[in-house]
């Protein structure tokens, strides 16, 4: 058991120390964990475009679990405010329980009301503040918050640290205290990934996941957490390229910006390996293997290939026309078609492909595959992102996966993380050279005034173009902007009708929908401000003619970040 050094009296180790011999002592090893007025120094940037006060944190030094939180608190090394809850802020479990404690860490707005309350907050200069003093509380679940400011995606520098220092300082407290964690690890939730992954990968830790998610799938799972209840914002375009895997592969000719785009939410929930995401094998948490860019299980591949029209056995006349049509790569043959398919079931079975085994599923056959299977479950799911993207991390054939599949409790998460994933891949290719900011609101909407709104950069180029225009006496008239479903539906149901053009997509294939076209009303003076802002007449292939009011915005640079 830890020794809770309470009076000046009290030995460390064996030798007994006086109060200010025992403070410079703890202040030598945490290296001045806390500083005691932050207020004065200056602001810096950080990376999510917010300011905090320095800090000095010294990273090679880490909080010295001899001592307990309110010995360190005692020492200034934590502002204790505990004195300042009134009784039942905080759960305090029975006494009795033996159990061992888990450690939960998570990024959130504390101007906000939240029914979780913290032991620890965290504030952006590194600050650390004691609410709750978890080994008086006998707390079984000791709660880290990190906070954060209307916006804030990513935690400060400081913020960082803070956390993995307290982290480790209280899993070593745990271990002291409670030996039975030695045996089983100590249970960490990092929702937000905010742990440094050498932490978080630390054998005596136990990372808290959902059991069918592998820790890459969690950690891609974290990141988008930390967009809950951002409230809208933004950050460099730049700091988006850690949520995807380099696709080393160009767009294919009937592979639309949408398709792309959950194809990216796809490779950015599996998560492969950055340095060869086409050439990843790895374990899933059910024990089969997944491999490439896209994570296919050996049942999604065994199902594609029954898919094609290949023959029984292979015909080569048949394979032939399939590579015509670029369905198969060059090369390819009967044998390959049969080795293909072994490799399918030995991933199945749990064994891992060989690399000669891995060079049946080149690169280009990966994306083929991939846009032919987010193809086949927006039949099944429907037209949203994060349901194909969850659907594809099941595993499950795609001919096999339900809305069921989607339902479960991972299901949700993985879908919530996939549709944020989809939203920034899509901001990614609309984003225009000389504007590398991705900004969002709540729900990913702008609104351009009078009700109407746009998708995140489509409405900021559109407020821009309207400024301009405004600056030259010219005010853009705006019939109609983004819609719902819905609203599309009851437009093409009513088209024809007083006050509704004849002109009107089928729901679910409406530009509208996506939040990235506009009707203007005066389109011929609007047409050179929304240019110069990236909107193109029409709808990409030119203006359109029963319908020349019609403006769809591209960005200046669409495949930029293909």
């Amino acid at each position: 058991m830890s020794k809770n050094h309470e009076t000046p009296g009290d030995n460390v180790g064996s030798a007994p120390r006086d109060r200010a011999d025992l403070g410079e002592r703890t202040r030598t090893i945490l290296g001045n964990f806390v500083a005691p007025d932050l207020s004065s120094r200056p602001s810096k940037p950080n990376d999510n475009g917010t300011t905090s006060s320095g800090s000095n944190l010294d990273a090679a030094k880490i909080l010295n679990a001899e001592y307990s939180p309110k010995e360190l608190a005692k020492q200034g090394l934590f502002t204790d405010r505990t004195a300042n809850k009134t009784e039942g802020y905080l759960e305090v479990p029975k006494l009795d329980d033996k159990s061992t404690p888990k450690i939960s860490v998570e990024m959130e707005n504390l101007s906000k009301p939240s029914s979780e309350k913290p032991h620890f907050v965290i504030a952006k200069n590194g600050q650390i503040e004691m609410l709750g003093d978890p080994e008086t509380m006998n707390a079984k679940d000791i709660r880290v918050q990190l906070d954060r400011s209307e916006g804030q995606i990513y935690p400060t520098e400081e913020q960082k640290q803070s956390a993995d220092k307290l982290v480790k300082y209280l899993s070593e407290r745990i271990k002291e205290n409670n030996p039975e964690s030695l045996k089983s690890g100590i249970e960490i939730s990092d929702s937000n990934s905010v742990l440094p992954s050498e932490t978080r990968n630390n054998p005596e830790l136990r990372q808290s996941r959902a059991a069918d998610m592998t820790p890459e799938t969690q950690e891609s799972v974290g990141r988008m957490n930390r967009f809950k209840g951002t409230r809208g914002g933004e950050m460099p375009m730049g700091n988006t390229r850690d949520y995807f895997p380099k696709r080393e592969v160009p767009r294919q000719a009937n592979e639309s910006d949408r398709q792309a785009a959950v194809k990216e939410s796809v490779a950015g929930l599996f998560n492969p390996d950055k340095a060869s995401p086409y050439e990843t094998i790895r374990k899933s948490a059910e024990g089969d293997c997944r491999v490439g860019r896209y994570g296919f299980s050996g049942r999604q591949i065994g199902n594609w290939l029954s898919g094609l029209d290949l023959g029984e056995p292979p015909d080569p006349a048949k394979i032939a026309e399939l590579i015509k049509q670029g369905k198969l790569p060059k090369g390819f043959t009967a044998d390959s078609v049969k080795k293909l398919q072994a490799m399918a079931n030995k991933m199945s079975s749990g064994e891992s492909p060989t690399k000669e085994d891995m060079a049946l599923l080149p690169k280009d056959l990966q994306e083929t595959m991939a846009t032919q299977m987010v193809g086949k479950l927006q039949t099944t799911l429907g037209d949203n992102p994060g349901a194909i993207a969850a659907g594809m991390m099941t595993g499950k054939p795609v001919t096999e996966v339900t809305k069921a599949d989607i339902e479960t409790p991972t299901g949700r998460q993985l879908e919530e993380a996939g549709q944020r994933l989809f939203d920034i891949a899509n901001a990614r290719q609309q984003s225009t050279d000389d504007n590398d900011k991705l900004q969002w609101s709540a729900d990913g909407k702008v609104s351009i005034g009078n009700g109407k709104w746009l998708s995140g950069s489509a409405g900021e180029a559109f407020v821009a173009a309207q400024k301009a225009a405004a600056a030259d006496g010219v005010t853009i008239r705006v019939n109609s902007a983004g819609r719902t479903y819905e609203q599309q539906q009851y437009l093409y149901e009513n088209r024809g009708t007083k006050g509704i053009s004849r002109t009107v997509a089928l729901p679910g294939t409406s530009n509208h929908e996506d939040g990235n076209a506009l009707d203007i009303q005066n389109f011929q003076e609007a047409k050179p401000y929304l240019q110069r802002y990236g909107f193109v007449h029409g709808d990409g292939r030119g203006p359109i003619a029963n319908d020349l009011v019609h403006f769809k915005y591209t960005g200046k640079n669409r495949s930029r970040y293909a």
